[in-house]
């Protein structure tokens, strides 16, 4: 395994120069190591080569002044080293699938594809093992019986939204409280970007009476990539993360659905330790 506590403070100088001029040779000669090594050593611990990872964080910055402010996008390319629009644009596109002009005018992007700023704990996280490796696979329709709720990045409200649903299902009784759990992020297009809807919900057939105070939420059938996460879900998105900027663009796949659907078995988000798997389950296509 590679020391990532190196990689770490190479990403740490990466990260202070994304609007400076930098090549892989000073990011190398950060670390004082060869060029070589420390790209071999690189791409091993981050899935990315060192080029690559630049270029995806300075895109995925670049998000921010061009839908944010007023700046051209001709001082945008420049802000963020490249040499004149068009490269900017063309890397743009190949990364969002979307011009930046086309995403100012629409007010938006996919947050789901802005490659976060990789830590010293994506890194721990990704080298624990294979098992981060997906199962692709296709499932069956099915649908979800919950409850709902906006979410910005708070596990207090997703705790709350779980106590809900266990006393409706108290209420409902019957074999709709013995399914499988599920916990589904919904992402909006249109919504607060660091904001999702999020569904604790249980399994349920044909048409059984949920009640009044539970939704239902129909899935189609669809392809998936099926990842293991192993921990505290508090740290699900290191999974999410590894997921989309480290094996998906390794992959021939794309993003389908804007869901995240975790499977907790009988056992439910509260029961999830440091100990504990959970099945992460991504639509694509």
């Amino acid at each position: 395994m590679p020391d990532l506590t190196t990689i770490a403070r190479a990403i740490d100088f990466i990260e202070d120069n994304l609007r400076s001029p930098l090549t892989v040779v000073d990011v190398a000669e950060s670390v004082s190591y060869s060029l070589f090594h420390f790209c071999r050593v690189f791409n091993q611990a981050t899935h990315h080569t060192p080029y690559d990872y630049l270029i995806r964080r300075r895109l995925a910055e670049s998000i921010h002044p061009l839908l944010d402010s007023q700046k051209s996008i001709l001082e945008i390319a420049l802000e963020y080293q490249f040499s004149n629009p068009e490269t900017f644009s063309r890397a743009f596109r190949r990364m969002f699938g979307i011009l930046p002009s086309e995403s100012r005018k629409e007010g938006r992007i996919d947050q789901r594809q802005l490659m976060p700023r990789w830590t010293l704990a994506h890194l721990e996280h990704i080298n624990k093992g294979p098992y981060l490796l997906p199962k692709v696979e296709d499932v069956e329709a099915f649908q979800v019986a919950g409850v709902m709720t906006l979410v910005r990045d708070d596990l207090k409200v997703i705790r709350e939204l779980w106590a809900w649903l266990r006393h409706e299902l108290g209420k409902v009784g019957g074999g709709l409280a013995s399914g499988d759990l599920y916990g589904i992020s919904l992402y909006s297009e249109d919504g607060d970007p660091g904001s999702t809807f999020y569904m604790a919900g249980v399994a349920c057939e044909g048409a059984e009476d949920v009640g009044n105070s539970l939704v239902v939420k129909r899935f189609p059938a669809m392809k998936v990539a099926r990842f293991i996460h192993k921990g505290s879900l508090r740290e699900v998105h290191l999974t999410l993360d590894y997921a989309y900027h480290a094996w998906l663009p390794r992959s021939d796949q794309q993003l389908s659905y804007p869901w995240v659907i975790e499977n907790h078995g009988r056992e439910g988000w509260e029961a999830k330790d440091a100990g504990s798997e959970t099945d992460i389950t991504i639509p694509i296509q």
